[in-house]
């Protein structure tokens, strides 16, 4: 692992299939650590298990996301953060590298596992690729995914952390990737390469704290909070508006295709960021991605105090970490 300031980059020694998951890229408070590496570990194990039985990594990448959604201690599905009325608002997409097919929902409420409506959307005519709000709770029911209510999705801890947020009249939304205040988050995401070389690339978030009713981030948004082509598969994490300016996921598989190694082509991605995006008094912008080569080469850059990662190749046992 390298470090260049406050940017911090790593590799997986290795080619071939591998799962590489992230957990959200901001300031983790250290009695959540075991939490973290609790819900990563779990999700390699469920994605093991699918690549293990030949799934694709299309499969693959939509399973290990799910654990993510179902796991308390992340952004994204059941723990997700409150915005403003006190409500979770989720977003999720998902990308087959080998045929350019993605699907992606926006600002749903009532979905226990938004990446999976996502992937139906992979499957469907192509008249919808990207469905927001009641539409897309509508077209998971339409579907058979069962219907949850808000409250089935808060937990205790972010009911805390928005009563908390309320009371500071100032907040940015990008303070919490900034390590500015101890406020969440990132996201979840998870990018695949099967054993057959194809790559996918998954992201699914709960948004920014006590953000505006209606925002949507990167999450959902192909090139900015996932990407995945023949060439590479990304995932991105951190503060969205600013990924969504510079096209995080999408710029960082170009590098990738021009040669660079991932965990270079991340950390170039990750500067970029940096460099030209500065808004609302924040010193920097900043996030996090993991990323893929087609071969299996694995790598990850991040800004923020600290990111949640693990990984996992045939070869060897799950790993999991987020100290810099």
């Amino acid at each position: 692992m390298a470090t260049s300031s406050s940017v911090v980059t790593g590799a997986v020694p290795g080619e071939g299939p591998i799962i590489l998951v992230h957990g959200g890229a901001w300031d983790i408070p250290g009695e959540e650590t075991e939490a973290h590496l609790d819900g990563l570990h779990r999700a390699l194990r469920v994605g093991r298990r699918a690549l293990d039985r030949g799934r694709s990594s299309l499969d693959v990448v939509v399973e290990v996301v799910a654990a993510l959604e179902d796991h308390p201690a992340f952004d994204a599905g059941r723990g997700a953060v409150l915005d403003r009325d006190g409500l979770p608002q989720l977003d999720a997409g998902v990308m087959d590298g080998a045929e350019l097919r993605w699907g992606a929902v926006a600002n749903v409420r009532r979905l226990k596992n938004p990446i999976r409506a996502a992937r139906a959307l992979v499957d469907g005519d192509g008249q919808a690729r990207l469905l927001v709000a009641e539409g897309a709770e509508r077209f998971a029911a339409e579907l058979g995914h069962g219907a949850v209510p808000p409250s089935a999705l808060v937990v205790d801890r972010e009911v805390e952390r928005h009563r908390r947020l309320a009371e500071h009249a100032a907040f940015h939304t990008s303070a919490a990737f900034a390590g500015q205040m101890d406020v969440p988050r990132g996201t979840v995401g998870c990018v695949v390469r099967d054993a057959a070389g194809a790559l996918a690339a998954a992201t699914s978030t709960g948004g920014a704290p006590y953000t505006r009713a209606g925002r949507v981030g990167d999450s959902p948004v192909p090139g900015a909070g996932f990407f995945a082509d023949a060439h590479g598969a990304a995932s991105s994490t951190g503060w969205g508006e600013a990924i969504l300016t510079t096209q995080l996921a999408a710029r960082a598989v170009g590098a990738v295709e021009r040669g660079e190694a991932p965990e270079r082509a991340a950390e170039t991605a990750i500067a970029d960021l940096a460099r030209r995006v500065r808004w609302a008094g924040a010193t920097r912008a900043t996030g996090g991605v993991i990323l893929l080569s087609a071969n299996g080469a694995a790598g990850w850059t991040f800004s923020t105090p600290r990111m949640a990662r693990g990984w996992w190749r045939p070869d060897g046992e799950p790993t999991a970490m987020l100290d810099r």
